[in-house]
């Protein structure tokens, strides 16, 4: 399926028109082993909830299910006792030898409308690294007003997820 920030491109050349975009690379480490647990761990939500979000998900038992194309989970953002709901549905999920990772868009009620893909990358000379890419703008109704905090808490989120997949 066709996405706004292309997951499975190497170079994201066609941005869209109308929304922020963002693309950024972390280092994460060395090696196929490296890949393969960071890999599952992005594949099991891992970047999100070790960025600060619980993950709802209809699910059995207290395992997170693995990303799957087609889910709807509500992403709950952590703002101290509360929990904020951010729903998504993941639209695509991808996995080759050097590239995994999913791509989910926003549902209405979610504080923006855009998309957010998470890569991991295996380069030839075996270095790891995630690629985050985005587009994004204001959500509709009253997550308009609150545009300036959003965009604050992308920046502290991105951090985050930067951080999330390191040993």
């Amino acid at each position: 399926m066709d996405t706004l920030t292309q997951p499975l491109s190497p170079r994201w050349v066609d941005r869209p028109a109308g929304y922020r975009d963002f693309e950024s690379a972390f280092f994460i480490g060395h090696g196929r082993d490296t890949f393969d647990r960071c890999a599952e761990e992005l594949l099991h939500w891992e970047v999100k909830i070790r960025s600060g979000f619980d993950i709802g998900l209809a699910q059995t038992g207290h395992d997170i299910p693995r990303v799957e194309a087609g889910q709807e989970p509500t992403i709950f953002v952590r703002l101290g006792p509360f929990r904020l709901p951010e729903p998504a549905r993941v639209i695509t999920v991808f996995e080759s030898e050097t590239r995994r990772g999913f791509t989910y868009g926003t549902k209405p009620g979610h504080p923006i409308t855009g998309e957010e893909s998470f890569i991991l990358i295996r380069t030839p000379d075996d270095r790891v690294f995630l690629v985050l890419r985005s587009v994004s703008r204001a959500g509709m109704g009253i997550w308009r007003l609150g545009e300036p905090f959003v965009r604050l808490a992308q920046i502290i989120y991105r951090r985050r997820y930067a951080r999330a997949l390191r040993s």
